[in-house]
C-alpha cells in the first residue's frame, strides 16, 4: 500500500471528526492530511499546512531541542509514541495538546508515514494547576500544623550535585507516627535512614524541588519502608516544597480513607471520559442499499457506572461488500473504553485496505497487544462480510458468540470455526478460520455481545439466560414475522426484564437483515 493510498483512506475515516486533530505525516514528518478537527484547533486550512513540516505545530525552544524529532524517533522505533506539551496556534497562541503518534507500516512491514492525533486539554490543564495552586495554598496554612513536618538540607557532592538530605527538624506529630531511632534523626541523612526512598522516587522528587523550586503535590503515594527497623506499608499524601537549599515536607497517612476516596475520584472522572469517548465507541451508521437494513443497538449494564468497552461497527465497500462487526474489551473503564476505539479504528482501516479475515483479525490481535496496558486485557470479536450479491456471508470469531441467523422461521446458531480471544497466546493468521455460507433471501443475522447471555434467565434466578433461551426467544419473535426493529427492542427488554429490569453487563447489538426486495 502506497503513502497516497493510506492517506485517502485515513482522510475518508477521520474527515469529520472536529474534536481531534487527526492526520498523516510522511516518514520525514510532512502533513500529507488535513481533518475538520486539525483545522479547527490549529487553525490552518488544509491548503496551507499540506506538504509543510509537523515542527510548525511545535515552541522554539522544543524544536531547537529536538523535541519533534524524537517523537518520530520514538514512534518509528516502538511503534507508537505518546506526549503531552505546548503546541503552537497558526495566530501563534499556544495550547496545551495530548499528542499520539503512531508509525503505519505497509504489508512488507516499510514505514510510509505516521499518524498523529491532537487533543487540546488546555481547559482541563488550567483547572488542573488551579485545583493544586488552591490545595497547596490551603494546606500550607494548616497542614504543617496539624500533620507531620520534615526539614531537609541538601547534602551536596564537590561538583555542587544533591547526593542526599539531611534532617534538620521534625515536629512532634512526625516523632509520634514515624519514630525512626531511639536518639532522633535530627543530623542523619535521609538515605541512611530510609534506603527506600533512593528505589521509590522520593529522593529524587526531593532533588528535584531544589533545583527548580517547583513544589510537589503527591497524593496516593504507596510507601514502603520501615519504623523502628519494623517493615511498614502506608499510603500518603506528600507536599514537598522548597525552603533554603532544602526541602519542607509534611505528610499524612491516608490509608484508611484512600479506598473512598478513590472511589469519588474514579465516579467522575469516569463520567466525565464517558461523555468523551461515548461517541467514539458508538458510531453511526448507514447503507445505500435498500434491500438491506443494518440496525444497531447498545444498552449499559444498569449495575455499575464505569465506561463500558462493547463497540461496533459497519462500512459498505465501493463493490457493494458490506462488512460489520462486534466486539467486547472485557473489563470496563477508560484503559478499556481506549483500546476499543483503537480496534475499531484499525478494523475499519484494514476493511478498506483490503485485509481478508484472517490476516484482519491477526492485525487486531497485535493492534491490542500494542495497546493494552496490562496482559490480562482481552477481547473477543465477531467479523461479518456480505458479498455484493447478498447471497455470501464469511464469518470469522475470536472468541466471541457466535452470531444467530434468521431463515424464514428458523433460528440457529451459525456453525463457525472459533479462533482465539484477542491477547490470547496465537499462532498467527491461521488461527482465525474463516467461513462461507451461501444463503437464500430473505435472511437476517444477529450478531451481538455476551451481556446478552450472560444475565439471570428470570428475577432472583442463578441460571443464566444463556444461549438456548436467546434462539428460543428469537424463534418465537421470528415467527410471528415481528419486523427487525421491533425484534430487537422486544429481545431487549425481555432480557431487561429477566434481570430485574436492568441488565448485569453492557450488551452491543449489530442486527443484518437481506429482504426479500426492496424496503421502501
Amino acid at each position: 500500500m502506497t503513502g497516497q493510498e493510506g492517506t485517502e483512506q485515513f482522510r475518508l475515516l477521520v474527515a469529520a471528526v472536529k474534536d481531534y486533530a487527526i492526520f498523516l505525516l510522511d516518514p520525514e514528518g510532512r502533513v500529507r492530511s488535513w481533518n475538520a478537527g486539525a483545522e479547527r484547533i490549529k487553525g490552518y486550512r488544509a491548503e496551507e499546512i499540506v506538504g509543510e513540516s509537523f515542527t510548525r505545530f511545535y515552541l522554539p525552544q522544543d524544536i531547537e531541542t529536538g523535541v519533534p524529532a524524537a517523537a518520530l524517533r520514538q514512534a518509528r522505533e516502538d511503534g507508537r509514541f505518546v506526549g503531552y506539551g505546548w503546541r503552537l496556534r497558526k495566530d501563534g497562541s499556544r495550547f496545551y495538546a495530548h499528542v499520539t503518534i503512531t508509525a503505519l507500516r505497509d504489508a512488507s512491514g516499510s514505514l510510509w508515514g505516521f499518524a498523529k492525533v491532537t487533543q487540546d486539554i488546555t481547559e482541563q490543564q488550567r483547572q488542573q494547576e488551579e485545583l493544586a495552586a488552591s490545595a497547596a495554598r490551603f494546606r500550607t496554612a494548616v497542614e504543617h500544623l496539624l500533620d507531620p513536618l520534615v526539614l531537609l538540607s541538601a547534602v551536596r557532592d564537590a561538583d555542587g550535585q544533591v547526593v542526599d538530605f539531611r534532617y534538620e527538624y521534625i515536629n512532634p506529630a512526625h516523632v509520634d507516627q514515624a519514630p525512626d531511632i531511639e536518639d532522633g534523626v535530627i543530623g542523619h541523612r535521609l538515605l541512611e535512614l530510609h534506603r527506600e526512598a533512593g528505589i521509590n522516587g522520593l529522593f529524587e522528587a526531593y532533588r528535584k524541588v531544589v533545583e527548580t523550586g517547583e513544589p510537589i503535590v503527591w497524593d496516593a503515594f504507596d510507601y514502603q519502608g520501615t519504623v523502628t527497623s519494623l517493615p511498614i506499608q502506608r499510603v500518603l499524601d506528600i507536599r514537598v516544597a522548597k525552603l533554603d537549599d532544602g526541602v519542607l515536607i509534611t505528610w499524612r497517612n491516608v490509608s484508611e480513607r484512600l479506598r473512598t476516596q478513590r472511589q469519588l475520584v474514579e465516579g467522575r472522572a469516569q463520567a466525565e471520559i464517558s461523555q468523551r469517548l461515548q461517541a467514539s465507541l458508538l458510531p453511526t451508521v448507514t447503507l445505500d442499499d435498500h434491500t438491506v437494513e443494518l440496525l444497531t443497538r447498545y444498552q449499559p449494564g444498569g449495575q455499575r457506572a464505569l465506561l463500558g468497552a462493547d463497540f461496533y461497527d459497519a462500512l459498505q465497500l465501493d463493490d457493494g461488500t458490506i462488512a460489520f462487526m462486534v466486539g467486547d474489551v472485557a473489563g470496563h473503564g477508560p484503559d478499556e473504553a481506549g483500546v476499543a476505539v483503537a480496534l475499531r479504528v484499525a478494523w475499519r482501516t484494514m476493511v478498506l485496505t483490503g485485509h481478508g479475515p484472517a490476516e484482519l483479525l491477526a492485525g487486531l490481535d497485535q493492534m491490542l497487544l500494542s495497546e493494552r496496558r496490562t496482559d490480562e486485557l482481552f477481547a473477543t470479536v465477531a467479523c461479518v462480510w456480505v458479498s455484493p450479491d447478498r447471497r455470501r456471508t464469511t464469518v470469522a470469531v475470536a472468541g466471541h458468540p457466535a452470531p444467530l441467523l434468521i431463515e424464514a422461521d428458523r433460528v440457529s446458531v451459525m456453525d463457525v470455526p472459533y479462533g482465539p480471544a484477542l491477547g490470547i497466546d496465537s499462532g498467527g493468521a491461521e488461527s482465525w478460520p474463516a467461513t462461507t455460507l451461501t444463503l437464500e433471501r430473505p435472511w437476517l443475522l444477529l450478531c451481538y455481545t455476551d451481556g446478552l447471555i450472560e444475565g439471570r434467565h428470570a428475577p432472583h434466578a442463578t441460571e443464566r439466560f444463556g444461549t438456548e433461551r436467546l434462539v428460543d426467544s428469537v424463534t418465537a419473535l421470528a415467527a410471528r414475522q415481528t419486523p427487525p426493529t421491533e425484534l430487537l427492542d422486544r429481545l431487549l427488554a425481555e432480557v431487561q426484564a429477566a434481570n430485574g429490569g436492568q441488565l448485569s453487563d453492557d450488551v452491543a447489538i449489530v442486527c443484518f437483515a437481506v429482504h426479500q426486495s426492496p424496503q421502501p
